[in-house]
């Protein structure tokens, strides 16, 4: 490993080590004064010679602030100080600051670097997770209120989504008190979902004896729409045949004409129209096996288990945070878990469609700017590619 490989090594490990920043910068300033090559192996060891006086004068700092740090470094095992018996360090006498040691423990440090890399995504997904659990439980009081008004039930659900913290202080949340939120938060949507499934209906039937655009399996998947036929010629193919990482072409005929606006509505509601028997069979088998532990921890069935779902599968996926969070933007409605869904399907088994999940995942955002985003078609497609398999 290089010097400058093995500093920004230890950059990122610093707070598992117990090194403020303070320390830390003199630990740079140290390490900068020994000769590179004594890094690439060999006899000489990487060893710092300058006196606490000369590295507090290119720190800009008391001296006894040196001490302190080099005793802080020493005792998180970044350095070794071989001095003489009044403290002065010579090359001469092979005197001074040596790295020897944290060189030996470059492994564990790897290791400890993996290991905060992990929990880093892992509170990344627990933050996306909390944004779901908050979307849902507005979206659930609202009805709520409408449908009963402000009642004790309702307050108390008031009262502890209140509670909440807000979007910075998660950040600052440790990792288990984070996971504890999520699932306290899952809990209240469910109860949320609870109550409202035994309020008084404010409109018409219910969802599902609504004429779904998915085809059961038994079904001649010719039997479709206009929409659908429209859809089923291009589902799921690539905007340009060369290219297996395009974003999904609209339709040819019937969506043309359509601005963005009746994009958006017509992926909205199509969602409001989907079962969710009728979308796990579209799910690659990762993505089953999220909602299935789900469903086995208790939890409904419902649509709110595949955005949960969406979540745990795009780090998984490779799919940046940047391209996820900008999609969970501008895809309103449950339409990013949709991408999510289509992609992750495309993405998996032997023959995968897509190389590059996040890519299209960024070129199905640029699509829906576009007005012709085709999640429709997308979902269609798999529909379609399931009937053609056989056992299903």
């Amino acid at each position: 490993m290089e010097r400058d490989g093995f500093v920004a090594l230890v950059d990122t490990i610093a707070p598992l080590l117990g090194v403020g920043n303070a320390a830390l910068s003199t630990f740079r300033t140290m390490i900068a004064m020994t000769k590179p090559s004594a890094f690439k192996g060999g006899s000489q060891e990487p060893c710092c010679y300058a006196s606490q006086c000369e590295i507090a004068h290119k720190r800009m700092v008391n001296p006894s602030r040196i001490r302190a740090h080099e005793r802080e470094l020493e005792a998180a095992g970044l350095i070794e100080r071989r001095t003489m018996a009044n403290g002065a360090r010579s090359g001469f006498a092979g005197c001074g600051v040596y790295f020897t040691r944290a060189i030996a423990r470059a492994h564990d440090f790897l290791a400890m670097r993996d290991q905060l890399e992990a929990e880093r995504r892992a509170h990344t997904t627990l933050r996306g997770l909390r944004s779901v659990h908050k979307r849902h439980i507005k979206a659930a009081l609202s009805d709520l209120i409408d449908a009963l008004g402000v009642t004790a039930e309702v307050q108390a659900i008031i009262d502890a989504y209140q509670s909440w913290p807000d979007a910075d202080a998660l950040h600052r949340l440790p990792l288990a008190d984070l996971e504890a939120h999520v699932e306290e938060a899952d809990k209240l949507c469910t109860s949320a979902y609870d109550l409202l499934s035994n309020a008084p209906e404010s409109s018409g039937g219910p969802v599902e004896n609504e004429r779904s655009y998915i085809q059961d399996t038994s079904q001649d998947p010719n039997l479709v729409t206009c929409n659908a036929h429209a859809i089923i010629r291009s589902a799921g193919k690539p905007a340009h045949s060369n290219s297996v990482d395009a974003p999904p072409a609209g339709g040819t005929s019937c969506y043309e004409k359509e601005d963005r606006r009746g994009a958006i509505e017509r992926n909205t509601e199509y969602l409001a129209k989907l079962s969710p028997q009728q979308l796990y069979r579209l799910c690659s088998e990762e993505m089953q096996l999220y909602i299935d532990g789900r469903v086995g921890a208790g939890y409904p069935f419902d649509l709110r288990a595949f955005e949960v779902a969406a979540e745990m599968r795009v780090p998984e996926l490779g799919i940046s945070p940047s391209a996820w969070a900008k999609a969970r933007d501008e895809l309103q409605g449950g339409a990013a878990t949709l991408a999510v869904l289509i992609i992750d399907a495309k993405t998996s088994g032997p023959r995968p469609q897509i190389k590059s999940p996040g890519g299209y995942l960024r070129g199905m955002i640029a699509k829906h700017r576009e007005g012709s985003l085709n999640l429709v078609g997308g979902l269609i497609g798999l529909s379609t590619r399931c009937h053609a398999k056989p056992g299903t």
